[in-house]
């Protein structure tokens, strides 16, 4: 994989992250959303400003995801930005929105960046 291939996949992780965190902010720990309705939901989730700042992000990533593609292997390229999506996550949730990191989830995190290495091994 060459550089540019590289920087866009970590372009696309780090919008992807983006997108997410900006739409936990939006809607995290708001279990009430729901409970007025489908429609209700649909129309309060719609209509915030951060989800559709958050979406915008997932637009940008699938920008920069597109131009990996299309110059990356898919079955290298996807599981490599997922994982750094995975990676980011668990710092931002972490430090942003003081989720804890348990022993569990680091092995996970281990299993899932090992997985990565074994893909990016030529044999």
């Amino acid at each position: 994989m060459d550089k540019i291939s590289l920087l866009l996949l970590v372009a696309s992780a780090m919008t992807n992250a983006l997108g997410s965190s900006v739409m936990k902010h939006a809607y995290g720990g708001d279990s009430s959303i729901i409970s007025s309705g489908l429609i209700a939901a649909f129309l309060k989730i719609l209509l915030n400003p951060w989800i559709i700042l958050g979406l915008g992000m997932f637009g940008i990533s699938f920008f920069f995801m597109a131009a990996a593609l299309s110059r990356t292997d898919l079955t290298l390229a996807y599981p490599l930005m997922s994982g750094l999506v995975y990676l980011i996550l668990l710092f931002v949730g972490f430090f942003v929105f003081k989720e804890k990191i348990t022993m569990l989830r680091v092995m996970g995190m281990g299993a899932i960046l090992m997985g990565i290495t074994m893909l990016t091994i030529k044999i």
